[in-house]
């Protein structure tokens, strides 16, 4: 397992995902889920939220491209800076936090 320490190098990406209520599509949502909390956290119902370096991004970018049906999926991530990160306003519930991600 590889610990990602530094908070240089990572932008705070935010993940939302659409998927089919269909057997299938419960099987691909359960695999995104899967792939998804080993790179960051769990905020809401399909939405993630990760601090990730570049070659994190690259790897995640290649398992949604095999993972996912373009034509009955959506992912859609939302790149943001540390300062829009500072900027982000909350209701009812903390800041998103860089904790440790954990890369499987």
């Amino acid at each position: 397992m590889h610990h990602e320490r530094t908070m240089q190098n990572t932008l705070f990406y935010l993940i939302i995902y659409d998927v089919p209520d269909s057997k299938a599509g419960n099987k691909r949502r359960t695999r995104l889920h899967k792939l998804l909390s080993g790179y960051g956290k769990w905020t809401q119902y399909s939405v993630f939220e990760c601090f990730l370096t570049a070659m994190q991004f690259t790897k995640l970018q290649i398992s949604f491209e095999k993972l996912i049906k373009p034509d009955e999926d959506s992912v859609r991530v939302y790149v943001l800076d540390s300062g829009a990160v500072k900027r982000t306003i909350t209701y009812g519930s903390e800041q998103p936090r860089n904790d440790d991600a954990i890369i499987v």
